[in-house]
């Protein structure tokens, strides 16, 4: 496509972030779905009860660009993920988390676990995230203090929160745990 004065059209970011010429995001993404259940299956063989579930969409979002003051990672679960981990989740229960994932080609792809050791539950997301979004995010959290790990549905509705005082492991690329 041109523009009017006959010169191309300047690539649109977004389609550029998504492309997958080599394949490397792709198989990043089923790396990091494949650790998901490794992880699960090592916590089941270990007496854990854990829930597996996946983001859809995953934004880093900063105080500033909502309505509200709501920042952090923001979530889409698909709602028969969310269905699951509705019964599941109790942010007075899930106290610790552990961040497991790699960057590849800007995005960072993850596998957040949060856990209940007192009951021996866990709850593990797989998402990926574009880090080159996340400057303003990483702002908000060091003003706040904190970082928030926000689950919704499709339609919006909220799901659960997390919240993470040590927030660093969400913003760098991963090495095992917080």
């Amino acid at each position: 496509m041109t523009q009017e004065d006959g010169m191309p059209e300047p690539p649109d970011p977004i389609e550029e972030r998504i492309k997958d010429p080599t394949g490397a995001k792709t198989e990043a993404w089923k790396q990091t779905l494949d650790d998901m259940e490794a992880i699960a299956a090592d916590r089941r063989s270990n007496g854990w009860d854990p829930l597996t579930v996946t983001s859809i969409h995953t934004d880093t979002v900063s105080i500033d660009m909502l309505d509200d003051d709501e920042f952090g990672l923001k979530m889409i679960l698909p709602d028969n993920h969310a269905e699951a981990f509705e019964p599941m989740y109790d942010p007075e229960a899930f106290t610790e988390y552990l961040s497991y994932g790699r960057e590849v080609e800007g995005l960072m792809y993850a596998v957040l676990e949060f856990l209940d050791s007192d009951s021996k539950r866990s709850i593990l997301v797989a998402c990926r995230y574009d880090m080159r979004l996340a400057d303003a995010m990483v702002s908000s959290a060091k003003k706040e203090g904190v970082l928030y790990s926000h689950l919704r549905t499709i339609d919006g509705t909220k799901v659960g929160v997390f919240e993470h005082e040590e927030w660093e492991p969400l913003v760098s690329p991963p090495t095992g745990s917080n």
